[in-house]
C-alpha cells in the first residue's frame, strides 16, 4: 500500500512539474513587441487594432491588441519566423502594414488620417471585436429565423454553452453577473430575461473578461471573473414578450406576457406566464446563487428531507415528458436612487402541478441470486413556493455597501400510488421556510481595504411521509398488517456567519487576512406513527440538539503581475460541536482543528492561450444528522439509521486547465483535468433481503473514493457560411469501496462521451443544426460487469420559402444498448409554420409536436448493487396555435 501511495505522489508531483516545465519553456521562447501608435500630429490613437502576421501574404493572425486609452499595446507571441508584419486598422486612420524583427523590442507607429467611407449596407463587419478585456458579439451575426429570445442567440455563440437549467457557460466558467445596460435587475434568476428577451431589441452581447464588479477595487484588485453586458438597440426602451397558445390533446394552453422597461433610472421586469404543454416555468423561478464568483448551488432554498418514491425522468427533452400544469408570477425592479445606489425587489410566485407515470423494474445482484422488483408507478407533484428578496446597493469608487433581505415559503406535497403486488398509496407532505439577511461592507482603509460581512439565516422544515397499507410489519407491527405509516422528520436552524477581512497591497503583493465566526443552532427530530400514534421505541426515534461554532482564520497571499497571478489561501479552522441525544449515545462534544491550503496559478501565455492550475487539501466533517441511530424510512423499501461518530473526509484535488480564443477568427477552446482523492472514516453498509427490502447502516471503516475527469471543448465560427461547429469530449472515472451484505468490493464507473454540432445559416432563407451525443457507460463490480452504449441525434431545418413565412421540421433520435438487453430506440419529430403579416406586430405560430406519437422512453440505470429498467410515460402528440404580439 506504501509502494502504491509513492508511486501515485510521483506520478502527480511528474504531471505538475511536467506542466510547469512546459509553461517555463514556452514563455521564454515568447516574443514581447511594446509599442506606441500616433498620428502625424503627434496625436495618441486609442482604439486601434493591432494584428501580427507570420508572412506578409498570410490570412493567419498570430496575435492581437487594442491600443489603449494613452495609444500603447503590447504584443506577446510564439513563432519560429525571422521576423513578422504588424498591420494596423481603423476606421478613422490609413490602414498600415509594417515589417518587424522577431525579437523583443519598442516600436513607434504613426498613422496619416484616412476617413474609409462607409456606404450603405457594403460594410460587413466582424462578428465578433475586441476592445481591451471585452469582447463584443453582434447579435445579427448568429440569430437564425427561428430564434426568439437572446438565450436562442447566446446558445449558437461560439465559446458560449447554455445549459438546459438555464445557467450561462463561457469558456467552461458560470458567468459571474448578467448585466442589461449594465444594471444587474435579476443576479441569480437571469434566466426570465434570458428566455423572454426578443433578441431582435438587443443590438449586441458584451463579454466582460477579468470583471470587477465593484467599483472601488477596480483596477486595484484583479478579478479572474466573466460576466455579460446585454446592449439593446438604441430605440429600445419598452419590449418584451407577449404570447398566447391553444391546442389540443388533451386541451392545451400557453400564456406569456412578460413586459420589460429599460430606462437610465430604473429597469423593470415582470411575467405572467401559464401552460400546460411541458414548459417548466420553475427554471425561471429558483435562483442560482454565486459566492465569491463560485456557483454554489442553491442558498436559503428547502431541503428534501423526504418524499415519495418517484421514476427516474429520462434524459430527453423535458418538454417531451414533463405532464404540468404551471403558473408563474414575478416581479423585478431596480430604481436607481443617485448614480451609485439601487433599491431593487425581486418576487417570485411558482405553482405547478406535475403528473408522472411510468414503470420501474429493479434487479440487486447478490451472491448467488437475484432479487427482482417490479413497480408501476403514478404520481403528482403539487409545487407551491413564494420567494422574495429586497436588496439595497451603494457601489461607488470610495466604497461598497449591500444588504439583502430574503423570504422563501414553500407549500409542496406529493401523492401517488405503487402497484406491486398489492396497491400501496404514498403521500408526502414537504413545507418549509426561511428567512435570512446578508450584508457586504467594503471600506477603503488609505490604499487598503477593510471588508465586514455578517449572513443570518433561519430555517424550519416540518416534513413527512405515509403509507398506506402500513409497511415494515415485521420490524413494526410483529408481522402483523395495518392501515398507515407516518415518518415525521422536523429540521430547525438558526445559521449565523460573521467575518472580517483586511486587504493590504505592497506593490505585486496582495495580503488578505480574514477572521471570523461561523455559529449553528440545529434541532432534528424524527419519529414514526403506526395508524396515527407515535411509536415510543427508542430505536424508531431520534432527537438530536446541536451547536455548531466555528472560528477560523484565513491567511491568503496572492503575487499579481502583467500576465499571471499565484495565490496561496491557507484557512485554519477549529469546529466546535455540542450535542445533546435525547434518545441515543452520540458524542456529546467534538473538537476538531483543520488545515485546508490551497494553491492557484493563472498565466496568461499569449493574447490568445491563458492557464490555469490548483491543488487543494480539504478535510471536513459530516452531517451530524448521520449520528441519527434511529431508523428513519425513506420508502417503503428503504431503513437506514446512523452511527454513534462523525465522519471525516478528506480529499486533495488538483486541476489543470487551458483556454484558447481567438475572437477575430471565431476560435475558442477549453481544456480542462480534475482529479480528486478522498478518503472517509464511514463506510455506508447495504443489506438487501430477499424480498427486495433495502436496510443501510454506517460502520466505522477507512474507505477510499476516487475520481478523475477530462474535458475538451471546441468551438469554431466560420463567418463566410455563418456556422458555428461545436466539439466536446469527455472522460470521467469514478472508483470507491462498497459493502453489500457483509462483502467489500470495489465499484468502478467509466464514463466516455463525444458530442459534435454544427449550426449553419450560410443560405439566406436555410437555417440548419444538427448535434449527435455518444456515450459509453462502463460498471464493474464483484456483482456485475455492464456496458452500456447511449446514442442522441438531434436535428433541425427552417426554410423560409416566400417572404415573412418560416416552415420549420426538427428531430431527436435515441438508441440505447446495454449488455444483455434488448436494443431501444425512439424517434421524435416536430413540425412548425410561422407567419407574420406584412403590416401590424402580430406574429402566427402552428405547431405538432411528437408527430409519430411516441408514448413510453426506456432507459437502464446501474448502481453498485442495482440494474434499473425505468419505462416513463411521455407526452401524446399535441397540435398548437400560437399568437405573439411584438411590444
Amino acid at each position: 500500500m506504501r509502494v502504491a501511495l509513492i508511486y501515485k505522489f510521483r506520478f502527480r508531483t511528474i504531471i505538475f512539474f511536467t506542466i510547469f516545465f512546459m509553461l517555463n519553456i514556452i514563455s521564454n521562447c515568447q516574443t514581447v513587441i511594446e509599442g506606441e501608435v500616433q498620428s502625424i500630429e503627434n496625436e495618441t490613437l486609442p482604439g486601434i487594432s493591432i494584428l501580427v502576421y507570420s508572412d506578409v501574404n498570410s490570412t493567419t493572425i498570430i496575435t492581437y491588441a487594442i491600443t489603449d486609452e494613452k495609444g500603447k499595446f503590447k504584443l506577446e507571441f510564439t513563432t519560429g519566423s525571422d521576423s513578422v508584419y504588424i498591420s494596423t486598422k481603423s476606421l478613422s486612420f490609413k490602414d498600415t502594414l509594417i515589417a518587424v524583427a522577431n525579437k523583443v523590442q519598442k516600436i513607434e507607429i504613426l498613422l496619416p488620417s484616412q476617413i474609409h467611407e462607409i456606404r450603405e449596407v457594403s460594410v460587413k463587419g466582424y462578428p465578433i471585436s475586441v476592445r481591451g478585456d471585452t469582447l463584443n458579439y453582434i447579435v445579427n451575426s448568429f440569430a437564425k429565423a427561428k430564434d426568439q429570445s437572446i438565450g436562442d442567440v447566446i446558445s449558437h455563440m461560439p465559446g458560449f454553452e447554455v445549459t438546459e437549467l438555464g445557467q450561462i457557460y463561457y469558456q467552461g466558467k458560470p458567468i459571474q453577473k448578467y448585466y442589461i445596460e449594465g444594471l444587474d435587475l435579476l443576479e441569480n434568476r437571469y434566466s426570465i430575461a434570458n428566455r423572454n428577451l426578443p433578441h431582435k431589441s438587443v443590438s449586441s452581447v458584451e463579454v466582460l473578461q477579468n470583471h470587477q464588479p465593484l467599483k472601488i477595487l477596480e483596477n486595484k484588485i484583479a478579478s479572474d471573473g466573466t460576466s455579460l453586458n446585454i446592449k439593446l438597440k438604441n430605440d429600445v426602451a419598452v419590449t418584451g414578450t407577449l404570447s398566447a397558445g391553444a391546442g389540443f390533446s388533451p386541451f392545451l394552453h400557453d400564456v406569456n406576457l412578460t413586459p420589460m422597461l429599460f430606462h437610465k433610472k430604473q429597469q423593470i421586469i415582470a411575467t405572467w406566464q401559464s401552460n400546460n404543454i411541458g414548459d417548466d416555468l420553475n427554471l425561471q423561478h429558483k435562483p442560482i446563487t454565486f459566492s465569491m464568483g463560485k456557483l454554489d448551488g442553491f442558498k436559503n432554498r428547502k431541503p428534501e428531507l423526504l418524499g415519495i418514491s418517484s421514476v427516474t425522468q429520462p434524459q430527453i427533452e423535458k418538454q417531451r415528458y414533463l405532464d404540468n400544469n404551471a403558473n408563474l408570477l414575478s416581479y423585478n425592479h431596480l430604481l436607481k436612487l443617485n448614480n451609485n445606489t439601487e433599491l431593487k425587489i425581486n418576487s417570485s410566485f411558482y405553482h405547478d402541478q406535475i403528473g408522472e407515470n411510468g414503470e420501474v423494474s429493479t434487479s440487486y445482484f447478490l451472491d448467488g441470486q437475484t432479487v427482482n422488483i417490479t413497480e408501476a408507478t403514478e404520481n403528482n407533484y403539487f409545487k407551491k413556493s413564494l420567494t422574495t428578496d429586497l436588496t439595497l446597493t451603494q457601489n461607488e469608487k470610495s466604497k461598497y455597501i449591500t444588504n439583502k433581505f430574503s423570504i422563501n415559503k414553500f407549500w409542496d406535497s406529493e401523492e401517488g400510488l405503487i402497484q406491486t403486488t398489492t396497491n400501496l398509496s404514498q403521500l408526502a407532505e414537504t413545507p418549509h421556510f426561511s428567512v435570512a439577511n446578508d450584508l457586504d461592507i467594503l471600506l477603503p482603509v488609505k490604499s487598503n481595504f477593510l471588508r465586514l460581512y455578517s449572513f443570518v439565516d433561519y430555517n424550519n422544515s416540518p416534513q413527512k411521509l405515509s403509507f398506506l397499507p402500513g409497511i415494515f410489519n415485521d420490524e413494526l407491527n410483529n408481522g402483523e398488517p395495518y392501515l398507515k405509516t407516518t415518518q415525521n422528520v422536523i429540521a430547525q436552524n438558526l445559521v449565523t456567519h460573521n467575518f472580517v477581512q483586511f486587504s493590504l497591497r505592497r506593490k505585486q503583493f496582495i495580503f488578505e487576512t480574514e477572521s471570523g465566526v461561523k455559529f449553528e443552532d440545529q434541532h432534528f427530530k424524527t419519529f414514526i406513527e403506526k395508524d396515527e400514534v407515535a411509536i415510543s421505541a427508542d430505536s424508531l426515534n431520534n432527537q438530536l440538539d446541536w451547536k455548531y461554532t466555528e472560528l477560523y482564520f484565513n491567511e491568503t497571499i496572492k503575487l499579481e503581475k502583467e500576465d499571471f497571478i499565484i495565490s496561496l489561501k491557507i484557512p485554519i479552522k477549529t469546529a466546535f460541536y455540542n450535542i445533546d441525544d435525547k434518545f441515543h449515545n452520540a458524542p456529546e462534544s467534538i473538537k476538531n482543528i483543520f488545515v485546508t491550503p490551497s494553491l492557484y496559478f493563472k498565466y496568461e501565455i499569449n493574447s490568445f492561450l491563458t492557464s490555469r492550475v490548483s491543488a487543494k487539501y480539504n478535510s471536513q466533517l459530516g452531517d451530524v444528522r448521520t449520528l441519527a441511530e434511529g431508523y428513519v424510512f425513506s420508502s417503503y423499501r428503504f431503513l437506514k439509521k446512523g452511527i454513534d461518530q462523525l465522519s471525516e473526509k478528506n480529499s486533495f484535488r488538483y486541476q489543470v486547465g487551458l483556454e484558447y480564443k481567438n475572437p477575430i477568427s471565431g476560435f475558442f477552446s477549453t481544456f480542462s483535468w480534475v482529479s480528486n482523492r478522498s478518503k472517509n472514516n464511514l463506510l455506508l453498509k447495504q443489506q438487501v433481503s430477499n424480498n427486495g427490502f433495502l436496510f443501510f447502516d454506517i460502520i466505522e471503516k477507512d474507505n477510499h473514493s476516487f475520481m478523475d475527469n477530462l474535458s475538451i471543448k471546441v468551438s469554431q465560427y466560420l463567418s463566410d457560411w455563418r456556422a458555428t461547429i461545436d466539439l466536446k469530449g469527455f472522460y470521467n472515472k469514478n472508483k470507491k469501496e462498497y459493502l453489500l451484505n457483509d462483502e467489500l468490493g470495489w465499484s468502478v464507473n467509466r464514463v466516455y462521451t463525444l458530442q459534435p454540432g454544427i449550426s449553419v445559416n450560410r443560405w439566406k432563407n436555410v437555417d440548419l443544426e444538427y448535434s449527435f451525443n455518444y456515450q459509453l457507460i462502463k460498471q464493474e463490480s464483484v456483482q456485475t460487469n455492464i456496458s452500456v452504449i447511449e446514442q442522441k441525434h438531434k436535428g433541425s431545418i427552417f426554410v423560409t420559402p416566400i417572404k415573412r413565412h418560416l416552415i420549420g421540421a426538427d428531430f431527436e433520435y435515441y438508441k440505447t444498448h446495454q449488455t444483455g438487453q434488448d436494443n431501444f430506440s425512439l424517434f421524435f419529430a416536430n413540425l412548425s409554420y410561422h407567419f407574420k403579416p406584412k403590416k401590424g406586430k402580430l406574429k402566427f405560430k402552428l405547431k405538432v409536436n411528437n408527430i409519430f406519437n411516441q408514448n413510453e422512453f426506456v432507459r437502464f440505470y446501474n448502481s453498485d448493487i442495482s440494474l434499473t429498467k425505468s419505462s416513463y410515460q411521455i407526452r401524446p402528440r399535441q397540435f398548437m396555435a400560437t399568437v405573439f404580439v411584438g411590444l
